[in-house]
C-alpha cells in the first residue's frame, strides 16, 4: 500500500497513473472497474469521489484514476477492501508501472 506523506491529516486526492504490461489492458482495466465499484458504494464511506479514465489509441494502455478520500484512514480502509487486494495481487504480471501523486485542496 502507498504511504502517505505525514502532512496531510484530512481531505485528501490521489492521482494515480497506471500503465499495463502489452497484452494485459482488459484485465487491469476489468480490476479497476471492480475497484471503482467497491469505492463507490455503501461500504466505504470515507472514498467521496472515485473516477477511472483510460487513454485511447496508442495510449490504451494507461489508465488514470482519480481518488478522494475524508482522511487518510478512509485511504486504508479502501485499500484493504477484497477488490484492492485482487488488483494489487495482479500488478506484477499486468501493470508496467504506476505513479501515485497526494494532494490536497485549497
Amino acid at each position: 500500500m502507498a504511504t502517505i506523506p505525514p502532512e496531510i491529516k484530512g481531505t485528501f486526492w490521489l492521482v494515480a497513473s497506471i500503465t499495463a504490461k502489452p497484452g494485459k489492458e482488459e484485465l487491469v482495466q476489468a480490476a479497476l472497474t471492480n475497484v471503482a465499484k467497491s469505492a463507490r458504494s455503501d461500504a466505504e464511506p470515507g472514498t467521496l469521489e472515485y473516477f477511472t479514465t483510460r487513454g485511447v489509441g496508442e495510449q490504451s494502455n494507461q489508465f488514470s484514476v482519480i481518488e478522494k478520500y475524508a482522511a487518510p484512514e478512509a485511504f486504508g480502509a479502501h485499500a484493504a477492501t477484497e477488490a484492492c487486494k485482487a488488483l494489487f495481487a495482479g500488478f506484477s504480471e499486468q501493470v508496467e508501472s504506476v505513479n501515485l501523486e497526494f494532494r490536497e485542496e485549497f
